[in-house]
């Protein structure tokens, strides 16, 4: 059996049920044309003729997600302008109802009740097309255009399932569908997302992606398809609405598409769209952001290699900002640049063979600040009308307006001038470190690679052979150096784990060991 994600065409969960039950369960609750399940002018929903059906329509099939979704701020949308007499601004409007402007959408609570807030058509498009009617064996029955119904419609021919039109409703990952109204200097999210790295592939993730290999490594992070259906749907297999195919969850799944058809690290990947989540510390104005993992978590510090990849010990950002398979006594490859989550705790993954730590564990001193890194990487103010524009932190670029807003310290000037201090000490301690791992090289060559005696292979250091001829105190000392460099953000993630780290390795490099036999 297929498996669906949450979102997908769940609702009906008809795959394999006969089609008695199929029908029992339609006409058990299906809205009438029109009404938004509502109906008549008494539950102010007389102007439903068009082709937005509203979201109570939706509410029969995709009960748990309606319900969900209701208690969101994007279900309040339209009280939010009324509470602050901007009900009737149709500046405002197309942003806080469905279908505003168009014909059949929003036009006031007397006629389209159904239509106020941001509900189901406002992201996934008007439903008239997903919601079809026709007469069987003298019953109505609504024909859901969507894979799901295949269960019942391939066995019995004589409902036929069309998806050549594919009337299906919109299902993407893509950031821009909530660009549409999380824009300008009101609402910056989108502007600032895209100018982000979250928005970008790199080149040579999306040549793997591409050609068919990868997805299932790199996808983890570098993947918003990957990311979704893998680790939030858990699936491993979804069905591609427009397509009407069935797509296995794996190295495949993006092959031969261009990279505009493939998803980065979208808002839905970090967002639930549809449900308040609680896993925000402290949201301003009755807020939620719905984030799909804790914006706050706290995890003990341990060396040990899997605990080190596990992403369920982390926050939100950690979920991908982690280490991955490497130790230092791998010498293919340096330690993958995504550390930062383990930095920030203070710990460092050994390799089973010899688990004595060659940097003591030590949280930083960081660890407390109110959002953890969203402290720092996600600070937030609105907009100051005639001042300044609103700040959605979605550059993530680190802003020291967040370090006085936490109570760290006392102005911006100072947290920059600490930062800067910071980056000095720390590049020149990784250059004294870098500069003495040249220096032995030099004077213990490997393969004839001169400088580069002590570096991996894939950064132009011997090969597995010659790597052999390290010695481990030169193995320790560069991958400390790599870890920090990588997940240090200048040591401000952990000064004082950093600062320790890089005196390790020099003095590891200055024991000047010989080359091995």
């Amino acid at each position: 059996m297929l498996r669906l994600g949450r979102d997908s065409h769940r609702t009906l969960g008809l795959i394999g049920v006969p089609l008695a039950a199929c029908l029992a369960l339609t006409l058990a609750g299906c809205p009438q044309p029109g009404g938004g399940g509502g109906g008549g002018g008494a539950t102010g929903n007389s102007g439903l003729t068009g082709k937005y059906i509203g979201s109570t329509a939706c509410k029969t099939c995709h009960t748990t997600v309606h319900s969900e979704w209701s208690e969101t701020l994007h279900a309040k949308a339209l009280e939010t302008l009324e509470k602050i007499g901007q009900g009737s601004n149709a500046a405002c409007i197309g942003c806080h109802t469905v279908g505003f402007g168009e014909a059949g959408g929003f036009a006031n609570r007397a006629t389209t009740n159904d239509l106020a807030g941001v509900g189901c058509e406002a992201c996934h498009g008007a439903g008239q097309d997903h919601q079809r009617w026709a007469t069987v064996s003298n019953n109505v029955h609504v024909r859901f255009k969507g894979v799901a119904c295949q269960g019942c419609h391939a066995a019995n021919a004589s409902i036929p399932l069309d998806l050549s039109t594919q009337n299906v409703m919109a299902r993407n990952l893509q950031s821009s569908n909530c660009g549409r109204c999380h824009q300008s200097e009101h609402h910056p999210t989108y502007d600032d997302w895209r100018e982000s790295r979250h928005s970008q592939l790199d080149e040579h993730v999306f040549a793997y992606f591409t050609g068919g290999t990868n997805v299932a490594t790199c996808g983890a992070c570098h993947s918003g398809d990957y990311f979704y259906w893998a680790k939030i749907q858990k699936a491993t297999s979804y069905i591609d609405m427009k397509a009407g195919v069935s797509v296995t969850v794996g190295n495949a799944m993006l092959q031969g598409k261009t990279e505009d058809q493939m998803a980065k690290v979208e808002c839905a990947i970090c967002h639930d769209p549809h449900a308040k989540t609680g896993k925000a510390v402290q949201p301003e104005d009755g807020r939620d952001y719905q984030l799909r993992f804790d914006q706050v978590k706290f995890a003990t510090p341990t060396n040990d290699l899997a605990a080190a990849q596990d992403a369920s010990r982390f926050n939100l950002c950690g979920q991908c900002h982690h280490a991955r398979d490497r130790v230092w006594t791998d010498t293919s490859r340096e330690p993958h640049p995504s550390d930062q989550v383990n930095v920030f705790f203070g710990e460092m993954p050994l390799p089973a063979s010899d688990p004595t730590p060659i940097v003591a564990s030590r949280p930083s001193v960081h660890l407390g600040a109110p959002e953890q890194c969203s402290t720092c990487h996600v600070y937030r103010r609105p907009l100051q009308e005639g001042i300044a524009p609103a700040v959605s932190g979605h550059t993530f670029e680190v802003n020291f307006a967040g370090c006085v807003a936490a109570g760290c310290h006392q102005s911006e000037a100072i947290a920059q001038t600490k930062f800067n201090g910071l980056k000095v000490e720390m590049d020149g301690r990784a250059a004294a470190v870098k500069a003495a791992l040249d220096a032995w090289a030099v004077a213990h060559p490997v393969e004839g690679k001169g400088a580069l005696s002590w570096e991996y292979t894939s950064e132009g250091g011997p090969s597995s052979s010659g790597q052999a001829k390290i010695p481990n105190a030169i193995k320790k000392a560069r991958y400390i150096y790599y870890y920090v460099v990588a997940g240090g953000g200048n040591g401000v993630h952990n000064p004082d784990y950093v600062r320790e780290g890089l005196i390790n390795a020099l003095a590891l490099v200055n024991t000047n060991p010989d080359l091995l036999p």
